[in-house]
């Protein structure tokens, strides 16, 4: 059955990501601690923020090299969503990274209980990429 927009609208807190190569063989690329959080509104807009298990926190006034540090560490973007089946696109509008402006971002959606499970092709085109979303508690 296919998902409906009500299955994903709210706020989500990330479980797990990790790829997953040819052979089976699963990287946490983020550490296996790795955090975030995913929000879907109604009106069709969504915001998406991930960071390293071990992110780099900076003293009050960091350096330049301190800022990057803390950069390459985090990830997030936001525009709006859309559900076709059991693939979600987001098109982005905003970004930490501005490159990413104007993407659009494709996740095919397996419900597991309780949980999302996002997967896809990784940029090298063959290791597949699983992000694990659930409801916070």
């Amino acid at each position: 059955m296919a998902l409906s927009d009500n299955d994903l609208v709210g706020a989500w807190v990330l479980d797990e990501m990790y790829a997953e190569s040819e052979d089976g063989t699963r990287n946490h690329p983020m550490g296996r601690d790795a955090g975030g959080m995913i929000m879907y509104t109604p009106d069709g807009y969504m915001s998406a923020i991930t960071h390293f298990a071990d992110r780099f926190l900076p003293a009050d006034r960091p350096s330049d090299e301190e800022r990057v540090e803390a950069f390459s560490s985090y990830f997030n973007y936001a525009g709006t969503w859309s559900l076709k089946d059991d693939t979600v696109t987001h098109t982005v509008q905003t970004a930490l990274d501005p490159n990413m402006v104007g993407m659009s971002l494709s996740r095919e959606i397996t419900k597991d209980g309780t949980k999302m499970v996002f997967s896809g092709l990784g940029p090298d085109g063959v290791t597949r990429q699983f992000i694990i979303w659930k409801r916070p508690s």
